[in-house]
């Protein structure tokens, strides 16, 4: 085994381990304690460690570099396994609990290689040795090998359901953020041109949200906490909105409390496929533990690397995306992306960059602006335009416009609507910015 090869293993054992010695990781226990076992680390005494500390974690005892040093003192196994300097160093050595599971991944691999490596070698000595038949031999071998590929994981194979049963199941409310709008875990995209409003459209959400008001409708909704991480914005031009926003919500007898929306500023751009910047934004995800995130531009979460095709710096930043929501325990992830230039007088609403985006996220919508109706430029109006197929039924608007204590307002003027008939200016209530009707 090469070096580096060496030095991966041992940062991503030291890293598992590390991971069992944190708080705040009761969720991740399950999936973390059942992914390895003691053999997986190369260094035997690494897989002893580890099942001493599954072992506190089962009988729900407390498990940090403290209570362990007194465990392993009491067995009289302190100094084999570092003594309380290395216990600390472990738990010092996790760049984020977020990617425990990853981490686990890598041992998991090789501990594979390592057992299929030994049923080579069995299956050579017994063709050197020329012992019975050399079907027996190599039958052995087969069911060797099968055992290798199904270790530990028979007990997690898909079972099939009944169709009866299936469709006799109740239906599960979805864990809501926002009532009818977003659920946990859901990621929506909105694209638009350059200047088009999207991340006004995504912080009102945030904002309105945060403030325990709904999107769309004058109507109330717990509040949830949210973060905005603006990449691409400075200060100066982010505070003025917020603060815009803020004096609105108040307008409507409600308020964003202190710790309710947190905001982080960073208009240079990251980088979330290197491990660096990746880790900096988990290490804030896990902190903050917000409901919803929004983030973006895409574009600016990324670095362009030479030579690199579109669909492997997707798949780099959708992995890096999806530990952000794992990080968070499954926050609402709402993405601003810009969509192609004008083409033949048309806009394409879907993301710039890979066709993978149309099919990542559970919802993508774009601002497209209205051009063929009386009074639309002035009043900005703008198409809900969905370029994916929802995998759910949501409240969504169907049109939007320039707010008036907001920076956008709802309008429903499809055919059959509440607002059928009107023109774009009657359709829209000045007095507080949303229709004559609220959506429902």
């Amino acid at each position: 085994m090469d070096e580096t090869r060496m030095i991966e293993l041992r940062e991503a054992a030291d890293a598992v381990l590390g991971t069992l010695l944190h708080d705040g990781i009761k969720d991740l226990v399950p999936d973390l304690v059942s992914a390895l076992e003691p053999a997986d680390f190369p260094e035997p005494r690494d897989g002893e460690l580890w099942d001493v500390l599954c072992s506190l974690r089962a009988a729900g005892r407390a498990c940090d570099p403290i209570t362990v040093t007194a465990a392993l003192r009491e067995a009289g196994d302190l100094d084999r396994h570092g003594g309380p300097v290395r216990l600390h160093q472990l738990h010092d050595a996790v760049p984020t609990v977020a990617h425990a599971l990853h981490y686990a991944e890598i041992l998991r691999e090789d501990a594979t290689w390592r057992a299929l490596g030994g049923v080579g070698a069995q299956a050579a000595s017994a063709a050197a040795a020329r012992q019975g038949t050399a079907a027996d031999a190599a039958q052995r071998a087969v069911e060797a090998a099968r055992a290798v590929r199904d270790r530990g994981i028979a007990a997690e194979d898909d079972q099939a359901v009944d169709l009866l049963d299936l469709i006799a199941e109740a239906d599960q409310e979805p864990d809501w953020v926002i009532p009818g709008v977003l659920a946990r875990w859901d990621r929506l995209i909105l694209t638009g041109n350059e200047g088009g409003g999207k991340s006004l459209m995504l912080r009102q959400i945030a904002v309105r949200a945060a403030a325990g008001l709904h999107p769309w409708r004058k109507a109330a909704i717990r509040p949830i906490k949210a973060l905005i991480i603006d990449v691409e914005n400075s200060r100066d031009q982010v505070r003025p909105w917020l603060a815009k926003m803020h004096a609105a919500a108040e307008g409507e007898t409600a308020s964003v409390e202190r710790g309710a929306l947190r905001v982080v500023i960073r208009p240079e751009g990251v980088d979330l496929t290197q491990p660096v910047d990746r880790a900096r934004l988990l290490r804030l995800v896990e902190a903050e533990a917000p409901d919803l995130i929004v983030i973006g531009p895409l574009y600016k979460l990324a670095a362009p690397r030479a030579g690199e095709a579109a669909e492997d710096s997707a798949r780099a930043l959708m992995a890096a995306l999806e530990a952000v929501r794992a990080a968070s325990g499954g926050a609402a992830l709402l993405i601003e992306a810009h969509s192609p230039h004008a083409s033949q007088g048309r806009r394409d609403l879907r993301p710039i960059g890979s066709s993978l985006w149309l099919r990542w996220p559970e919802f993508g919508f774009g601002l497209g602006p209205v051009t063929d109706e009386p009074g639309a430029e002035d009043l900005r109006l703008c198409d809900w335009t969905p370029w994916r197929g929802s995998r759910s039924e949501r409240a969504w608007p169907e049109r939007v416009c320039m707010g008036v204590t907001w920076p956008w307002q709802a309008v429903q003027c499809a055919s059959g609507s509440a607002n059928a008939g009107m023109t774009v200016a009657e359709g829209v209530t000045a007095e507080a910015g949303w229709v004559s009707e609220p959506i429902s």
